[in-house]
């Protein structure tokens, strides 16, 4: 809430000397005429995901309100002593409602200014409402570490000094596991008797691990006489069940595996988030 701040003067001369007397500061609180809120639809953001934000302005006076602004900062912080990165990258077009109807024509947007974005229209009648609805792409910039938070604020001016505001919304990275599997045979071509090599990676780009994982994979043909890796470490027999040319890694009733979070870092001079994903590796070898 703005405030009224206000002192008065009085000059008077007291024995043919000039006097001045000042009273106390008096003050006031001065309420906005609108009611301005920002509100995130929904409370969780993924890397590379859309947010949608919803910015809303009530004109709670009986008079209307012209030329306003609305300013939003795209959750833009500073990383290190200077350099500013901006979490969320705002997609056009955006939708203005003015009492539920479609004004998205009145609607002016300004991206010039890097790590916000501007909107502004005409007016707002007296007791009218309006929502400026807009999504806005995950960067590159944004924190991915489990419990992180992007925060961005919204203030809206207008040509009245009663009529302003400021609304924050806050959005948390979802906890999840994020994984993809790749596999590589060699030699190629390989030639029948000879020694085959499959390769699996199995990598996490999230920012909790993946737990219970089982890995089944269905060799056609299948190999003799194999023999298998996990990171570097031949497994025994037990660690691994092989029927029918379909291998499982582990095998039923044995200890989970568990694959890795993602470790998070940032570029010291860009600041874009570096993901080095938790990864597993499987080596079979066998004869086909």
């Amino acid at each position: 809430m703005a405030t009224i701040e206000n002192f008065a003067t009085v000059r008077f001369t007291s024995g043919g000397v000039a006097t001045t007397r000042i009273s106390n500061l008096a003050e006031v609180g001065l309420e906005s005429a609108v009611t301005f809120t920002k509100t995130a639809v929904g409370s969780n953001y993924n890397g590379n995901g859309i947010v949608t934000y919803i910015l809303s302005a009530v004109n709670t006076s009986a008079s209307p309100i012209n030329n306003i602004t609305v300013r939003d900062d795209l959750g833009t912080f500073v990383i290190g002593e200077t350099t500013e990165v901006t979490p969320l990258e705002f997609i056009s077009p955006a939708v203005l409602l003015l009492n539920g109807r479609n004004a998205s024509g009145e609607l002016v947007t300004d991206t010039s200014v890097a790590g916000e974005v501007t909107f502004t229209f005409s007016t707002l009648g007296a007791g009218s409402a309006a929502n400026i609805i807009y999504n806005a792409r995950v960067t590159e910039f944004a924190p991915l570490e489990e419990g992180s938070v992007i925060v961005n604020t919204a203030t809206l001016e207008s040509d009245s000094d009663c009529a302003d505001g400021s609304a924050t919304a806050s959005v948390t990275v979802s906890s999840s596991a994020d994984v993809t599997v790749t596999k590589q045979m060699s030699p190629n071509p390989v030639v029948c008797g000879d020694t085959i090599t499959y390769t699996i990676r199995v990598y996490n780009y999230g920012n909790i691990p993946a737990e219970d994982l089982v890995l089944t994979d269905t060799f056609i043909p299948a190999p003799t006489d194999i023999t298998v890796t996990q990171d570097g470490v031949l497994l025994p027999a037990t660690g691994y069940n092989y029927v029918n040319g379909t291998l499982t890694i582990p095998p039923m009733g044995a200890s989970p595996l568990t694959l890795p979070a993602a470790t998070f870092s940032r570029d010291a001079e860009t600041g874009e988030v570096i993901v080095t994903p938790g990864m597993i590796e499987f080596v079979i070898t066998g004869t086909i």
